[in-house]
């Protein structure tokens, strides 16, 4: 249907009205209900119609809703619309925009990145891949030792529920991040597992209160390498040291092996998990 204007100043039912803007009648209907919009011409037999006049507002009305504002900030900037009101309501609505772009953003990056390690842990097929060098910022972790012998996935599992239990207790937010911790002082003795354990990332922010068992990884570079495996086996890590010997670099700092991807996301045939340790370097002097 195509509607044609006899007069500028004819009335409108409410059927063209929504026509002109491209919405439902019920949409004005319901703007009608809750005192937004309503008609300017109610007649004797209680037909009630708009003006021509009011399509701009409609208008306005149109936009502030196709840029996700609310109808009661709708309402408010109604009440008191000027230019300096208008403009801080569409500020404020861009703000709140920014924040959810940002958001959505960190989130695609986080899907991105599991697609890959899923992508990576598919394909992998037990050739170690080449060690690369990553920069990464200062981490926080919250490290529980494993029970003194037993280097097992079920040993692995209670050192992170402790961990889990602690954070909780403290008010801290552990993230997905998480995995074994090795020291470098066991390291140089030769006794890598002697003092490992369970460690997830958490939020540095955070008041850690009376929380000790905080570790810190430092900012800088290291050599990763991505396997299958359990971290009480140092098979690949005894590989990857003696790359760091063989490229003239020295350890610096704690190990840390993330865990990737635990074996409940794959198939039965690989029943490690899959694993990316990192450790900090710097060339010798």
């Amino acid at each position: 249907m195509c509607i044609e204007y006899d007069s500028i100043n004819r009335k409108l039912s409410i059927s063209e009205m929504a026509q002109i803007h491209n919405i439902t009648r019920q949409t004005l209907i319901y703007y009608d209900k809750i005192n937004l919009f309503k008609p300017d011409i109610i007649e004797a037999n209680g037909y009630r119609y708009y003006s021509t006049t009011q399509i701009p507002l409609l208008r306005e009305i149109c936009f502030l809703r196709s840029i996700g504002m609310s109808l009661d900030d709708i309402r408010k900037n109604n009440a008191y619309s000027d230019s300096t009101t208008t403009i801080q309501l569409l500020e404020s609505q861009n703000d709140k925009l920014q924040k959810q772009i940002d958001q959505l953003q960190a989130q695609q990056k986080q899907i991105h990145n599991r697609i890959e390690i899923y992508r990576d842990a598919t394909e992998f097929r037990g050739t170690e891949y080449k060690p690369s060098i990553q920069h990464f910022p200062q981490r926080t972790m919250l490290y529980h030792e494993w029970e003194a012998g037993k280097h097992s996935r079920r040993s692995m599992h209670f050192a992170l529920m402790r961990g889990w239990n602690e954070a909780e207790k403290y008010g801290l937010l552990p993230s997905n991040r998480y995995g074994t911790i090795y020291f470098k002082e066991d390291l140089d003795k030769g006794e890598p597992l002697s003092h490992a354990g369970a460690c997830f990332e958490i939020d540095p922010d955070l008041p850690a209160h009376s929380c000790t068992h905080l570790k810190v990884l430092k900012e800088g570079d290291y050599v990763c390498m991505q396997r299958f495996g359990m971290s009480y086996d140092i098979i690949a890590m005894k590989k990857l040291l003696h790359w760091i010997e063989e490229n003239n670099y020295v350890i610096t700092g704690d190990i840390y092996d993330e865990c990737l991807m635990d074996a409940s996301f794959y198939e039965d045939e690989y029943e490690p998990d899959f694993c990316e340790l990192q450790i900090p370097i710097a060339k010798a002097v």
